[in-house]
């Protein structure tokens, strides 16, 4: 297993009541029916890269990577406010948590469990500002010869 996967995975991961989307079916824009919405956003990661390698062990067929996972949980403009949407969104924070920790090692792509560290906020997205919940991971792979 190789980065595809544990990226696929993750694009998979079930968050009861959020819409998760794969790397290559994410929509430019979101409508409200698609909300809260998951997705792997490499430009989201700040200080942190958000799909970056790290690191490579050869002898050992290890990769080390940095990947943001980005939860759109409400828009800014129009909503009921921070006072609604921060416990809605710290709500589905422990719910993202939870079903993360039900597959840390993203089905066996991961050599140890995720570590995630998680930033909350407002981010753009499709031109509108969400409430969001920004995840992210460092990875640790396995690589294998092939795939």
């Amino acid at each position: 297993m190789g980065l595809v996967a544990a990226l696929d995975r993750l694009g998979a991961i079930d968050v009861p009541g959020v819409t998760s989307y794969a790397l290559d079916e994410t929509p430019d824009v979101l409508g409200g029916a698609q909300l809260p919405a998951l997705m792997i956003a490499p430009e989201w990661g700040g200080d942190w890269p958000g799909l970056a390698p790290s690191g490579f062990a050869a002898g050992f067929g290890r990769l080390a990577v940095r990947v943001a996972h980005v939860l759109l949980a409400a828009p800014v403009a129009g909503g009921a406010g921070s006072h609604v949407a921060l416990p809605d969104l710290a709500a589905l924070i422990d719910a993202y948590i939870v079903a993360l920790a039900s597959d840390p090692l993203l089905g066996g792509a991961l050599v140890r469990p995720a570590q995630v560290r998680v930033t909350a906020g407002v981010a753009p997205y499709g031109g509108i500002d969400y409430h969001a919940a920004t995840f992210l991971h460092e990875w640790t792979l396995r690589l294998a010869p092939g795939g």
